[in-house]
């Protein structure tokens, strides 16, 4: 399955579609953000333990 167009990206996750017009991949991100986005550092692992969540 490979990510095509980005449709959506927020602040923990990025989603995009596939040739599949049924299924869609969701990328969650190590980034975290504080401040209204005044900060934003990486946390090792943050989107691995988020996607199992």
């Amino acid at each position: 399955m490979q990510k095509q167009a980005e449709l959506y990206r927020g602040k923990a996750k990025t989603v995009y579609s596939t040739e599949n017009p049924d299924l869609l991949v969701l990328e969650f991100r190590n980034d975290t953000s504080a401040g209204d986005g005044a900060r934003i550092e990486q946390f090792d692992r943050k989107g691995m333990v988020k996607q199992q969540v």
